[in-house]
């Protein structure tokens, strides 16, 4: 008798039973939000209930381990974001290694980063910005969402690209790394251009040096690219894709990468992307894969050379 493996399981048209998305975060936030749009038009595709379940904690990593010890059969998915890449280097007794643990089935999209400060800030462009913080190392504070966090990331590597010191000032969450930021707590904050970010910025609570994207945001077209500033090497984005356990089949792959592509072309989907600030980013598991590594290269250089870790 043959061996039961993973290919033997495709034998039977993919899905004959309901499939679950894993989100290794809390309800609400933007991973979930997205599997939520998603899983119902996959339901629609194939005829099979698709479910959400948020397995949060740890910094992703409970949610993510548990999807990577799950069968690679395609019944069990993750949506996950960027910060997957740095979870090995900012815990060193991760249990999971995310080069060879997953499949990577997609990008779905990603969130541009802004280049915040406050109002009070002594400068009003991005060179300005620089040559203050230039001028006076230490003096000028940022805030993020935690040591080690994505939001810290991005700065210490506008810190590097720029050649600037600025105090990092850790709070409990993005929102309230926000909040300091409108509050006058701090004094830059390199957030996600998100609808609500976008609104601190046209509302004047907030002022954009730059977004850290290849062309300028539709609804700032005011404010310039990273390139455009002097820092063409720095680009930031908060990115979500669809993944698998390792040894996914690849004409499961394949299928899978197909119908997350026929989704996400879906006008309705399209349209609520838009809303939420997103960048759609389709493209090959293939494609997914080399950005993927590129990602993780770069983000545990990073993490490595300025010795950061999770709290």
């Amino acid at each position: 008798m043959a061996p039961l493996n993973a290919t033997a399981a495709t034998a039977n048209p993919y899905p004959d039973r309901p499939v679950t998305i894993v989100v290794p975060t809390t309800a609400g936030g933007t991973a979930d939000i997205l599997a939520r749009l998603i899983g119902p038009k996959l339901t629609q595709l194939w005829g099979q209930a698709v479910v959400v379940e948020n397995r949060s904690g740890a910094g992703t990593l409970i949610g993510s381990e548990f999807a990577a010890r799950a069968q690679p059969d395609g019944y069990t998915l993750m949506l996950t974001y960027s910060e997957l890449v740095t979870l090995p280097a900012l815990n060193k007794n991760a249990r999971i290694d995310v080069v060879r643990d997953y499949s990577r089935i997609g990008k779905i999209g990603s969130l541009p980063v802004l280049l915040l400060a406050h109002p009070s800030m002594p400068a009003d462009t991005m060179a300005e910005a620089v040559q203050k913080l230039r001028d006076a190392p230490g003096k000028y504070t940022y805030a993020s969402n935690g040591t080690g966090s994505a939001l810290q990331l991005y700065a210490e590597m506008f810190k590097r690209q720029a050649r600037v010191d600025i105090m990092h000032v850790p709070y409990r969450g993005a929102l309230e790394a926000s909040r300091a930021l409108l509050g006058g707590e701090v004094d830059m904050l390199m957030q996600l251009g998100n609808g609500n970010v976008i609104g601190y910025v046209t509302s004047g609570r907030a002022k954009a040096y730059a977004v850290a994207s290849e062309s300028r945001l539709a609804a700032l077209p005011d404010v310039p690219t990273t390139a455009e500033v002097g820092l063409p090497e720095l680009r930031l984005e908060a990115w979500y894709g669809l993944f698998a356990p390792a040894r996914l089949p690849p004409d499961l792959l394949a299928k899978l990468n197909q119908d997350l592509g026929t989704v996400l072309a879906m006008p309705d989907i399209q349209a609520r992307l838009a809303a939420l600030g997103m960048q759609a980013q389709t493209g090959t598991p293939a494609q997914f894969d080399q950005f993927f590594m590129a990602e993780y290269q770069r983000w545990t250089t990073l993490i490595d050379e300025a010795g950061l870790q999770a709290d």
